[in-house]
């Protein structure tokens, strides 16, 4: 039995970021505020870029795969092109790696809300208790 927490799209993890605002800090907040606005600039196309190099729409899950991915594209890019040709392309190196850092710590207190709200036991007279704890709950003593 696994808890399978859904990977959050750029979508459920604003809405997420708002709905628990006080567990994320200035910073988090903002990060997926810019990367929402990406996907609103003409150029493009509705779409954003992880870490500024892996393009994503905004329903697109975000797995542990496109993390990894999107630090692979980076690299590689490094490693082609070499490092920044001037202070505007390292000042915008800076701000998606910023950006892109900030998503990662969003992500983890994602999954560390979530697995706390499908462990949740239940409140009496209210709700059974969070989804793992209800299936436990079925096929265990716990709660019993």
């Amino acid at each position: 039995m696994t808890m399978n927490i859904p990977a959050p799209s750029l979508n459920d993890l604003g809405e997420f970021v708002r709905l628990n605002a006080s567990f994320f800090d200035t910073d988090e907040k903002d990060c997926i505020s810019q990367y929402m606005k990406n996907t609103t600039e003409k150029y493009s196309n509705g779409k954003y870029w992880l870490k500024g190099q892996l393009e994503k729409l905004p329903d697109d899950t975000i797995m542990q795969r496109d993390i990894d991915e999107a630090i692979a594209i980076d690299n590689r890019r490094m490693a082609e092109y070499g490092g920044p040709c001037n202070s505007l392309e390292a000042a915008s190196i800076a701000h998606h790696n910023k950006k892109f850092t900030n998503m990662q710590k969003v992500l983890e207190k994602y999954y560390q809300l979530m697995e706390h709200e499908y462990l949740r036991p239940p409140e009496k007279g209210v709700d059974k208790g969070g989804l793992y704890y209800q299936q436990l709950a079925e096929t265990t003593l716990i709660g019993k």
